[in-house]
């Protein structure tokens, strides 16, 4: 089965900036790090002006893609707001 690539927009949620927000975001960034690990991230970064994180992954379908973001400790506990959106790539580089 192909994987299908999407796209997760990470937004500041209600939790953003309470007490543990440093920690939220600590796992978040490990989280990530595994995803990489597994072969399922492609990349991910924030905006450099805004409060705004892209998460780009590969996924076997969208209900894994909605599993991967819904698994992120920072989403699950309220520090980020998550939207999900499939992303058709035009052009993609080899390196």
């Amino acid at each position: 089965m192909e994987p299908h690539s999407f796209v997760i927009m990470l937004r500041p949620a209600n939790a953003y900036g309470t007490e543990g927000t440093d920690e939220g975001i600590s796992e978040h960034f490990k989280y990530l790090q595994q995803l990489l690990k597994d072969g399922w991230l492609t990349m991910a970064g924030r905006f450099s002006e805004v409060l705004i994180g892209l998460v780009m992954i590969e996924a076997k379908s969208r209900e894994h893609a909605l599993e991967i973001m819904r698994k992120d400790p920072a989403v699950k506990s309220g520090i980020f707001h998550a939207e999900l959106y499939p992303w058709s790539i035009a052009l993609k580089s080899d390196n």
